[in-house]
């Protein structure tokens, strides 16, 4: 595996030999263990608000299929 750092600026991985960015063009400024831990922390926040909103959408629909069994179930006894 080449050697490679991250870009302070996008969070892209890069070949540590290139000055410039890439992917956003930022110049180079640091390369250190720092920017890899700040970059898996913003990383590791976007994905905890991601599984939040996910768990939020999937109870809204679990609650919405929970009321249509409710009354699918009244409706079969009102059947009866």
């Amino acid at each position: 595996m080449k050697a490679v750092c991250v870009c302070g600026c996008c969070g892209r991985t890069i070949d540590r030999e290139f000055l410039y960015c890439p992917w956003c063009g930022q110049e180079k400024l640091y390369d250190k263990k720092d920017a890899f831990e700040a970059v898996f922390r913003e990383l590791e926040a976007k994905q905890a608000e991601g599984r939040a909103r996910r768990v939020a959408e999937l109870e809204q629909k679990l609650d919405a299929l929970e009321q249509d069994l409710s009354i699918l179930a009244l409706s079969v006894e009102m059947a009866k």
